[in-house]
């Protein structure tokens, strides 16, 4: 039946089907493949039988004798092909080189070039390769006058010049080629004498004859197009669960990275020096996300916790139980850290359900730096005396947190006193039973003696050295598990530290702005990651002009506390100093959202606003100071700027 009732006649339908010498318009032409397009790709079968089309018509182009010609004369024919197809378009060649030409198609003037004639083309330019029987070739597309091709352009050629003024194909073989003549036999039935050609590999003799039955490599070639299009059927499946597995494994990086980044916020990039006692860290995950933990907690002035733990297992549910193990540790400040332990093996028994556990060390820093510390499965922590220039391992065991119900029973307090320049490593089994290319493990004895050449290091120092011959240790290896180490120490020249901040202490009392830096410089210089001493000496940069500095430093305190009224109030001040009206604005908000009764912070933001311009903030800051302090002396002459502001609007 005819499929195209409102494009075609059934009479010229039939036509159609019957005889191939029958011409159709090229608008006719262009409706019928338009109307088949809308429910498949037909760009594969375009390609296909432009194939067919060149195998089956090369008969006619060969000499009319049985003179063989190569694949250079056959292709010197192809035009006269083309003007027998259509008189839409003819064909001019141009050779490169022995093993190559150029296909150049140029559409007549009243004729509008077709995307489907590009697929067409090129199929028939694979005839050739089918009939030679070519090995290794490629017909690449180099120029179009199409400019929106309906197929993906890689499958007619890598860099395809758009807007020509013709379509040019490049066809390249490699090796040597057949020579193809005419013949009257067929291999089957002699008097059957239909299209029939014979192959050599020489023009003369008759060496390697093949005959070619042109209907059977014409059914062949079917036969292939079906079996490839059942292929490019399977490909399309597979290519659609790639995609839907591409689309999982993204959402599970993105995932990963969320879960990544939120890990990042929970573990302190940096712990902050405290009276004296200075951190370092090393922390390195396994996977994108960590089953090590490690965090500080302050209780409130007189003492610091510190706790390194590692949980069972990696990625993911790792990561989840560090996570309610920061909300724990921040819940449960316990005076013992034993204590502290016996409330988190409860939670997280509640909580986990025994699907997973962790190890844990948590360390007490006192006022007079006596520490107090408990074990819960963990590896002991190392002391590295600075008096004997010797490490020791600590004593202490206990079972994990989260496993069993009676673990409390199991979790004991230790302690030692700290000296200047004594050193205090805790670390993850990551460390230690890591191993070399041979199988060689890390070991406590290898940390130890390592721990023991740090002798003339800081803290900092001591860490990054470890850390390089563990890193040099396991070079060529893949790890097998997170690595945390972290280490503190009291610091050896504390008494100095000490006096240098008192004589600035003194200074600024006075108003000796530029004294009370000199000596805040050089208490800083021995502390760099003491908050108090940082904040006191950006206060005293801002009050002698030093504004650049000041900012800096406060930058960097307001990093590890975000929550000081002060800090942000100082560094809102320096911004305002340097006309950085938009910043300034930024640290007075949060000033006035840790403070919202403070009158200043209130004053200096409505300042802010009229620097920038903001007429009706500037009003309803200068409402809200009215409403604290209707007296306030600063009001009237912040209405009168207002309303000056209005006039000029």
């Amino acid at each position: 039946m005819n499929p195209f009732p409102e494009i075609v006649d059934d009479v010229t339908y039939s036509r159609i089907m019957r005889d191939p010498n029958f011409w159709i318009s090229q608008e006719l032409e262009d409706r019928m493949i338009g109307f088949i397009t809308q429910t498949m790709d037909v760009s594969g079968l375009l390609y296909h039988l432009g194939t067919e089309t060149l195998i089956t018509q090369a008969y006619d182009l060969l000499p009319l004798d049985d003179t063989r010609i190569s694949i250079n004369e056959l292709i010197h024919r192809i035009p006269i092909l083309i003007n027998r197809l259509t008189r839409t378009v003819f064909l001019n060649i141009q050779n490169h080189g022995p093993n190559a030409a150029y296909f150049l198609f140029e559409y007549h003037s009243r004729y509008v070039e077709k995307w489907y004639d590009a697929i067409f083309f090129q199929g028939m330019l694979n005839g050739l390769s089918v009939l030679f029987a070519l090995k290794e070739y490629s017909i690449q597309m180099t120029k179009t006058k199409l400019f929106g091709i309906h197929v993906v352009h890689k499958d007619l050629g890598e860099n395809i010049q758009f807007g020509s003024d013709a379509n040019e194909y490049l066809f390249e073989w490699k090796g040597d080629t057949f020579f193809l003549s005419r013949s009257t036999l067929n291999k089957d039935d002699l008097s059957n004498r239909h299209k029939v050609m014979i192959t050599a590999k020489s023009e003369t003799t008759s060496e390697e004859i093949s005959i070619i039955d042109v209907n059977e490599v014409v059914n062949r070639s079917r036969e292939l197009a079906i079996e490839n299009r059942d292929l490019e059927a399977a490909v399309e499946v597979l290519k659609s669960f790639k995609f839907e597995l591409e689309k999982k494994q993204l959402s599970i990086a993105k995932d990963l990275k969320l879960a990544k980044n939120i890990q990042k916020g929970l573990i302190p990039q940096i712990i902050p020096d405290w009276k004296g006692v200075q951190f370092w860290s090393a922390y390195s995950p396994m996977q994108e996300v960590s089953g090590d933990y490690y965090d500080y907690f302050p209780f409130s002035s007189d003492r610091l916790g510190v706790v390194v733990c590692d949980v069972s297992g990696h990625g993911v549910p790792a990561a989840f139980i560090t996570a309610l193990s920061k909300m724990l540790f921040s819940n449960y400040k316990k005076a013992k850290p034993s204590e502290t332990f016996k409330h988190i093996n409860r939670e997280l028994l509640d909580l986990v359900k025994q699907q997973g556990y962790s190890t844990c060390v948590y360390v007490l820093i006192e006022e007079d730096y006596r520490i107090v510390y408990s074990i819960a499965g963990h590896p002991r922590p190392i002391l590295y005396r600075a008096r004997t220039k010797k490490a020791e391992i600590q004593e202490g065991e206990g079972t994990f947190l989260g496993m069993f119900p009676d673990g409390g029973e199991t979790y004991r307090d230790h302690s030692l006193q700290l000296e200047p320049g004594d050193k205090l490593f805790l670390y993850t089994d990551g460390i230690t039973e890591a191993e070399n290319d041979v199988g060689e493990v890390f070991g406590e004895e290898r940390l130890m003696a390592l721990i023991e050449k740090t002798d003339q290091r800081t803290i900092q120092e001591s860490i990054d050295f470890i850390m390089a011959a563990h890193k040099e240790f396991t070079m060529g290896t893949d790890p097998m598990d997170d690595i945390t180490l972290l280490g503190l120490q009291l610091s050896p020249r504390l008494p100095e530290f000490n006096e240098h901040k008192a004589r600035a202490e003194k200074s600024y009392s006075i108003k000796n702005f530029k004294d009370a830096c000199d000596e805040y410089q050089k208490a800083y210089e021995i502390l760099p990651r003491e908050l108090n001493t940082q904040l006191a000496y950006g206060r005293a940069l801002a009050n002698s002009g030093n504004f650049s500095k000041a900012t800096s430093l406060l930058e960097a305190y307001n990093k590890f506390k975000t929550n000081n009224y002060l800090s942000h109030a100082i560094l809102g001040y320096c911004y305002y100093k340097e006309s950085h009206f938009e910043k300034a604005e930024v640290e007075w908000k949060k000033a006035h959202s840790l403070n919202d009764d403070n009158l200043s912070i209130l004053f200096n933001l409505a300042k802010v606003y009229h620097k920038l311009g903001k007429k009706s903030k500037m009003k309803d800051v200068t409402e809200r100071m009215k409403k604290l302090e209707s007296n306030y002396k600063s009001i009237l002459p912040l209405e009168k700027k207002w309303e000056s502001m209005l006039d000029e609007q």
